[in-house]
């Protein structure tokens, strides 16, 4: 029974001491991926302000770009700390994911790109004071990002809904956003 369980348990503790004294590189490494990859996003805002693209498309683009980012930085420190098979596996598990997810996840693939097809359109912004949902909510557009369009309404209520809904029903203009009138003028 001994040597049975040394057998199991020999290759977990070896692996344990392997690992513990790289904690610290670790733990500096994602301090810094985090540090990073807040200043791309920022960066990347800053950037795509420039090119003058709707709020919510800059949304859309920079969380993707966030996600991204993140795999990439998980990826790596697992790679640093000697465990290259575990970050073939996670990326390998991130491409089946995004297979799966392209494949079944339709809603999730409607969501993004209605959202990006109501970003890039002349009526719908943030700002924009709108009727929208399958149960028509009238408010203020407050943000969009890849999945959902938030709606404030009079009384102060978030509505939360997927781009996809709005997209697919229609949407009522009640008022442009003053920021979007004045740069149509200029």
């Amino acid at each position: 029974m001994d040597i049975l369980t040394n057998v199991l348990t020999d290759p977990i503790v070896k692996g344990f001491y392997d690992v513990l004294p790289k904690v610290p590189q670790v733990v500096v490494a994602l301090l810094f991926g985090f540090v990073l990859i807040r200043i791309l996003s920022w960066i990347a805002q800053a950037f795509l302000g420039l090119v003058r693209l709707p709020k919510g498309l800059r949304g859309i683009i920079v969380s993707l770009m966030d996600g991204l980012l993140w795999v990439f930085l998980i990826i790596a420190i697992l790679q640093s700390i000697g465990l290259g098979q575990v970050a073939l596996a996670f990326s390998g598990s991130v491409v089946a994911l995004g297979l799966a997810l392209g494949a079944g996840a339709s809603s999730l693939a409607a969501d993004i790109l209605a959202g990006i097809f109501l970003a890039k359109d002349r009526d719908f912004s943030v700002g924009d004071e709108l009727m929208a949902g399958d149960k028509p909510t009238e408010g203020v557009v407050e943000s969009m990002d890849m999945r959902r369009t938030r709606i404030r309404d009079k009384d102060g209520r978030l509505h939360i809904i997927p781009n996809s809904v709005i997209e697919r029903k229609e949407w009522v203009v009640l008022a442009k956003s003053k920021d979007r009138r004045s740069a149509a003028r200029t």
